[in-house]
């Protein structure tokens, strides 16, 4: 939704800014309209629906005997974006409706638009739901149960506090399946140090160090030696694996790792995502090369992208998944900001509560905004590792590069406090190499020699979730 930035130069200038619904109606000179009155408008002429099937019909005309030119495509294009335009007009009237205190609007710039030589800075608008409690106090006021169902609900405790903060604990029950796959199936290493030693920290202060950055691809050509048919790296960005691949370039590690297998780069632009995975599956299925010393593909993918949130690398198009690092958002968002300050003055104002008229209590756990911004990070990581092993017979190692998966302040068997919210399939089995590098070669060895003549080709292309 484009926003007019026109009437206030300072807005936009920044990443984003996050307005109170209040300031924001004032801000557009608007807050002497209605919403409540707007919306039972809209709701009771139904003008959308009204408007929108007028506009498709101008825009598909009846006399089809008529050759679209560019020109008319183009209206016919322009069309359909006010169509859908109109809808999220109507939304947001909705969520102005939300109580001020219950969520913000961010404003984000996106490009200047000059007309009549008269310049003007537009940009988008989104509503952020800070208070989605209110939202469910209906539904478990009146619901004689509810059930929330997913496969990347963990961690569980965050979407608990976010969705029912003032319910009692032992009201909460929570289930958590197995995976399919039998254990000998999945192999879990947490990674501490590379093959000459030097730890890995992939903080965002020592991840762009040129020892590191030779460190991980030293890693990735040992994998490359042991691990057959496809290996997919998970990146943090899209900006790290762009340092990544020149610095490889540059020391001649892309050189070495393309002796071993092909390696292939997620595009930016996702019209180029199915390409690249076409001729990553071909690359992997194709045997031709074995005799040159060569089988096999790496794929470079992004935490975040396409190639993370939607597609199954089952078999070989994912023998060896690699996470690198840990994928914090962007401390400086200002959507992601806002939500950790209103869930720190959500959980100090819990805890300072007392037992309410309906029995409610407030949840003892210490939950904060930085608690939250954890949990983000590793949802993504779990999102990333879980496109792997997808079927009873599939197979594959799990690998994640970070000191700080296998860093504990307990006993020094206990998982770090990122790697106890991987799902329970992955934590169960998940082995912490802290030293030597040696034994992360010899783990993946043992695994791979085991699966020998086991491996089950990909017959289909990888499907979407």
């Amino acid at each position: 939704m484009t926003y007019n930035l026109m009437n206030d130069p300072n807005k936009g200038k920044s990443k984003g800014e996050i307005l109170t619904i209040n300031d924001f109606l004032f801000s557009l000179d608007v807050d002497n309209i209605n919403m409540f009155k707007l919306w039972k408008y809209i709701k009771e002429s139904n003008i959308v629906y009204k408007v929108s099937g007028y506009a498709e019909h101008k825009s598909n005309p009846n006399d089809s005997t008529q050759p679209l030119n560019k020109e008319s495509e183009r209206k016919t294009q322009d069309i359909g974006g006010a169509i859908t335009s109109f809808h999220t007009l109507a939304e947001m009237v909705l969520s102005l409706m939300s109580a001020n205190a219950d969520g913000r609007i961010l404003i984000t710039p996106s490009s200047c638009a000059c007309d009549n030589d008269f310049e003007q800075q537009v940009g988008h608008i989104k509503f952020v739901m800070l208070n989605a409690a209110r939202s469910f106090k209906q539904v478990l006021e009146h619901a004689h149960a509810i059930i929330l169902a997913g496969g990347t609900l963990q961690p569980i405790e965050e979407l608990r506090y976010r969705l029912f903060p003032q319910l009692q604990e032992d009201r909460v029950h929570t289930f958590s399946c197995g995976h399919i796959v039998p254990a000998e199936n999945v192999l879990a290493l947490a990674i501490a140090r590379g093959p000459t030693g030097r730890t890995f920290d992939f903080t965002y202060q020592s991840r762009g160090l040129p020892e590191t950055m030779e460190e991980l691809g030293r890693l990735l050509f040992n994998l490359c030696c042991v691990v057959p048919e496809g290996i997919v790296v998970f990146l943090p960005s899209f900006d790290y694996e762009q340092q990544l691949y020149s610095t490889w370039k540059a020391t001649g590690i892309v050189d070495k790792l393309l002796r071993k297998k092909a390696l292939f780069r997620e595009p930016r632009d996702v019209t180029g995502v199915e390409l690249t995975l076409q001729e990553y599956k071909s690359t992997v299925l194709d045997t031709s090369g074995t005799t040159n010393g060569r089988s096999g593909a790496v794929l470079l993918s992004i935490v975040g992208g396409k190639m993370s949130e939607g597609i199954n690398f089952s078999d070989g198009m994912g023998r060896c998944v690699v996470m690198v690092g840990l994928p914090y958002p962007s401390p400086s968002d200002p959507e992601l900001m806002e939500r950790m300050n209103f869930i720190d003055q959500i959980s100090h104002s819990l805890t300072a509560s007392k037992i309410t008229d309906d029995g409610l209590l407030p949840l003892q756990t210490g939950y904060s905004g930085r608690e939250y911004y954890e949990n983000l990070c590793m949802k993504a990581v779990n999102q990333s590792i879980g496109r792997a092993i997808r079927h009873i017979g599939d197979y594959a190692a799990i690998l994640l590069v970070d000191a700080r998966y296998t860093a504990s302040s307990s006993a020094s068997s206990a998982p770090s406090r990122q790697a106890s919210k991987l799902p329970s399939w992955i934590k169960d089995r998940l082995i912490c190499v802290r030293g030597s590098y040696g034994e992360v070669q010899k783990q993946l060895h043992q695994f791979f020699k085991a699966k020998a003549g086991k491996s089950l080709s990909v017959q289909e292309l990888p499907s979407h979730d």
